[in-house]
């Protein structure tokens, strides 16, 4: 996999679901950041007919939404509690996604601070690729509350069962929010995150 350019930032965000990953995320981009989203990533995936076919052919075609692409919450019923598919699918969509990554970072201008959320970040191993880690955190009320315009319970409960712990992420992070008070602690957190990333470049000049 090719390497990031060494004249800019990149920040990588990751937290439990419901945390406030999103929110964070905008508002590195109104500071000025440069935003990605893995999630977004995974979208481009599924619609590329090379991989499309591949996964029908793992699958079958009950995986197709009636666009032809693939039907994420059908996929993801079909590898629940197979840890072998799971695996297989990871395998698949994985090192796409973190060289995609890495390209769409070297395609930013000299000097750009660019955040990338990466919910599966630690699971995905996608540590690397990143000068910094954001954690942003919550707790578990807090999170089902914000998450349930986009997951029933049972979703919330499996998807929660795929990612890492929050003290692992606390442990692998640069930096550690807990989003358990107001949208101005959260954008005073992120703001002082992104000053630390432009000293950060400042220090490779």
């Amino acid at each position: 996999m090719s390497q990031k350019r060494l004249d800019m930032v990149a920040v990588g965000l990751t937290g439990g679901i419901g945390a406030g990953k999103s929110t964070a995320l905008a508002c590195f981009q109104a500071l000025g950041a440069l935003t990605l989203s893995a999630d977004a990533l995974v979208h481009e995936f599924y619609a590329r007919p090379e991989q499309v076919a591949l996964i029908v052919d793992r699958f079958g075609t009950e995986v197709l939404n009636p666009d032809g692409g693939i039907d994420r919450t059908r996929l993801a019923d079909l590898v629940r509690g197979k840890r072998r598919a799971l695996r297989w699918l990871e395998q698949l969509t994985h090192p796409w996604v973190a060289q995609e990554i890495v390209r769409r970072m070297n395609e930013a201008p000299e000097g750009a601070v660019v955040v990338c959320e990466v919910p599966l970040l630690f699971e995905a191993g996608f540590e690397g690729l990143f000068d910094l880690i954001v954690t942003v955190e919550a707790g578990p009320e807090a999170r089902r509350r914000r998450s349930i315009h986009h997951f029933d319970l049972e979703q919330f409960t499996e998807f929660e069962k795929l990612q890492t712990s929050s003290r692992r992420r606390a442990e692998g992070s640069d930096l550690v929010f807990y989003n358990d008070g107001s949208l101005d602690e959260l954008h005073d957190f992120v703001r002082s995150a992104y000053q630390q990333a432009v000293a950060m470049l400042e220090e490779e000049r």
